[in-house]
């Protein structure tokens, strides 16, 4: 019995040592697993980011980002002349100069004027003989403008060549034949605002193809409201307008011709209304025949009276808007 009581003591110690043993190691082991788990989340994670965000995997197939600045900056300077040309002079194809004055074409700051100083008021002679001695080439007119000017649409370069290619047309030469080149370049104003050397002059090889482009375009067509009167049409700034502009037109595109289109409201009858119509469609064609230049044959008068009405004639309003003349150019399609 002794032996017994003995062998079940160290039985219970055993025991309460085992339980104790297991219920030590049982939490360590958890939190050994915890901490593992997230050690390995943190190392997918960290696996991505390098994954996503490191450059060295772009670094030898992506040209430097300096080079790239470097490319951008030279292209954008080629847009700008760092010297202009001082004075007026005109290069022939060949790259001949075919007369050089000292001085040039006065321009003014933010203004589209241009002033021809009087001893160089020969240069358009010169031109139109180049073009009557050398048919196979074309006039380039070089006009800077500068990018401290107002921004105005077209920009001044373009204007300002304007002006120039009117002068050489009354001279002589196709419009077709002059093209405009405007150019955008850093330029030194005078004090008084002035600058002398903004125009060049350069001949090259007849393009035919854009004299082709130029002679199949077709202008837009315009609407005018003159002031009319029991009289007739009265000439106002919006005729003058039209007047400036179809000329520049036909001087542009020769083989254009213009039909003149009177509209009126519906007060009266029908027939008074086409005819009235038809009277201030005349009267738009002979003012554009003596005050314009255009030949006659170019233009035609009709008239659709009351029919084509583009507002209500229930009000004063909308009868002012019906009472207009609309011009439209159109192809010769006999040359």
């Amino acid at each position: 019995m002794k032996n017994f009581l003995i062998a079940f003591l160290v039985f219970l110690v055993w025991s309460f040592f085992g339980l104790w043993l297991y219920s030590w190691l049982q939490p360590e082991n958890k939190n050994t697993q915890d901490t593992t788990e997230v050690a390995i989340t943190e190392k997918e994670d960290s696996a991505t980011m390098t994954k996503v965000d490191t450059p060295t995997e772009i670094s030898d197939t992506t040209i430097p980002l300096d080079t790239d600045s470097t490319a951008i900056g030279d292209a954008y300077k080629e847009e700008f002349i760092s010297t202009p040309a001082k004075g007026l002079r005109a290069v022939s194809e060949t790259g001949d100069i075919v007369f050089l004055y000292p001085e040039g074409f006065v321009i003014t700051k933010n203004s589209d004027r241009v002033s021809i100083p009087p001893a160089i008021v020969d240069f358009k002679y010169k031109l139109n003989t180049y073009i009557l001695e050398h048919p196979d080439t074309e006039l380039h007119i070089t006009s800077q403008y500068s990018p401290s000017e107002n921004i105005q649409s077209p920009n001044l370069g373009i204007k300002r060549a304007q002006v120039i290619k009117q002068i050489l047309i009354e001279t002589g030469i196709p419009s077709e034949k002059i093209v405009i080149k405007p150019f955008i370049t850093e330029i030194e104003f005078a004090i008084d605002n002035t600058f002398k050397h903004s125009f060049t002059f350069n001949f090259k090889p007849l393009n035919t193809e854009r004299i082709k482009a130029v002679k199949n375009s077709i202008p837009e067509s315009r609407v005018v409201y003159p002031e009319f009167s029991s009289q007739g049409i009265m000439v106002n700034q919006a005729l003058e307008q039209l007047r400036q502009e179809v000329k520049a037109i036909i001087d542009e595109n020769p083989n254009i011709e213009i039909e003149v289109v009177g509209h009126t409201d519906n007060v009266g009858n029908a027939i008074d209304n086409y005819v009235k119509g038809l009277e201030y469609a005349r009267q738009l064609r002979w003012f554009l025949v003596n005050k314009a230049g255009i030949d006659r044959n170019k233009i035609r008068a009709v008239s659709k009276g009351e029919s084509e009405a583009i507002a209500g004639n229930g009000t004063e309003k909308g009868r002012n808007l019906n009472r207009r003349l609309e011009v439209i150019f159109y192809l010769d399609t006999d040359e």
